[in-house]
């Protein structure tokens, strides 16, 4: 066989591999979160609030709050945001369950966050209850699916993602917080994962705005994928070889 033949004979097999093993060996990038940006209201989210909160995680549009109409920023993404909004103290938590995907190469989590704290500092027990303790804080945490929507139990919070602080501004414009999350989902490949956003407040009006919500994961292919590529480049050799000799 001369050189031309092998090139072309190569060149034929890669094609072939291609067409019959390829549809099984993408790389694929996922969204994870669904109605990140509340476009379609709290479709795919879930809120709860501790019993005799007031208020509770609302849809905000305009320039005010949803319930004390005190002026907030725009929506950063679209015209909707979800905020916390109440005329007296609570705990409130708005939430999604995420399907980790296995083979996870790059992933990331990234939301815009507003906050407008009317009392004089932030308070931020390890814990969600606003009826106990002074209590005046907003966090973001990846827990076990299982887990109590309210628990701060080191055994039910995986990751603590973002939480206020005693001396933080008090009033923060949207602002977007990215983390990588590569190593976190690979070490909870094919678990269900819960995404939670939480504001607590028993001091004064505390609003705590989400938007852009994206958990975006790009995955390989499973072995069984890649053993599909492998025998489609062997039928393709295999084609090739007999589509040459034919022409011979």
């Amino acid at each position: 066989m001369g050189r031309k033949q092998w090139i072309a004979l190569s060149a034929m097999a890669l094609m072939w591999g291609a067409i019959l093993g390829g549809q099984t060996a993408r790389v694929d990038a996922a969204e994870l979160i669904t109605n990140g940006g509340f476009e379609f209201g709290f479709a795919g989210w879930t809120r709860a609030n501790q019993l005799g909160s007031d208020g509770s995680f609302l849809i905000q549009t305009g320039t005010t709050s949803p319930v004390n109409g005190i002026p907030v920023p725009a929506p950063p993404g679209g015209t909707n945001a979800a905020m916390t909004d109440a005329q007296g103290p609570g705990s409130h938590v708005l939430f999604q369950d995420i399907v980790v995907p296995f083979n996870v190469t790059v992933a990331s989590l990234s939301f815009s966050r507003y906050l407008n704290n009317q009392a004089a500092d932030y308070f931020s027990p390890n814990t969600l209850d606003f009826t106990s303790v002074n209590n005046q804080q907003a966090r973001v945490d990846i827990l076990r699916a299982s887990a109590d929507p309210f628990s701060l139990s080191a055994s039910d919070v995986l990751l603590n993602v973002f939480r206020t602080q005693p001396g933080d501004p008090l009033v923060s414009g949207y602002s977007t917080v990215v983390t990588d999350l590569t190593s976190f989902l690979r070490a909870h490949a094919g678990e269900t994962l819960r995404l939670r956003f939480a504001e607590v407040d028993n001091q004064l009006t505390m609003n705590f705005g989400v938007d852009n919500v994206s958990l975006n994961a790009t995955a390989v292919p499973e072995p069984s994928s890649l053993f599909g590529l492998s025998v489609g480049v062997s039928i393709g050799v295999a084609l090739a070889i007999r589509s040459t000799r034919r022409r011979s």
